[in-house]
């Protein structure tokens, strides 16, 4: 019978998801009447939609952030000299695709870390990687890398 091969099918293609969803969208096909088109759709929507999401998280877990946030929680109130203008043009991310630098700098506490990791949440959310790390921590590391005769291969990572 085609219902106890399913669970075997969607295992050996891959699609936990599904498999995990599909009796409860079989049951609602059945209701509404779906076209079978419908159906396989909303299942493969399920599906992407949740293979983002792992994406998303294993990304999100690979850039080391210390914290999550975003540009919306950022208080432009409280720091009046960062342009908020151009903190917004930033999060279009165009210096991602012009292949340039974003380096924010000045004394503690007037959010460099908080726009910084906000900057690395959107370019993640928009399909890139991200690596947060802090200036001495990069030093340290390339140091380290130029002794043990590999700031090479470092520098490609």
């Amino acid at each position: 019978m085609i219902a106890e091969r399913l669970p075997q099918l969607l295992d050996t293609l891959g699609l936990a998801d599904v498999q995990a969803i599909l009796d409860t969208h079989l049951e609602r096909a059945a209701k509404e009447q779906m076209t079978y088109a419908e159906f396989l759709a909303q299942l493969l929507e399920c599906e992407a939609s949740a293979r983002r999401e792992r994406l998303l998280q294993t990304r999100t877990r690979m850039a080391r952030l210390p914290v999550i946030k975003t540009l919306d929680q950022f208080d432009f109130g409280f720091q009046p000299s960062i342009d908020q203008r151009q903190i917004r043009e930033m999060q279009t991310l165009r210096f991602l695709h012009d292949r340039s630098n974003v380096v924010f700098l000045g004394p503690p506490g007037v959010g460099k870390t908080h726009l910084s990791i906000a900057l690395a949440v959107e370019a993640i959310q928009s399909g890139h990687s991200a690596y947060f790390t802090t200036a001495y921590d990069l030093v340290s590391d390339l140091s380290r890398a130029v002794k043990e005769h590999r700031f090479e291969k470092r520098m490609r990572v």
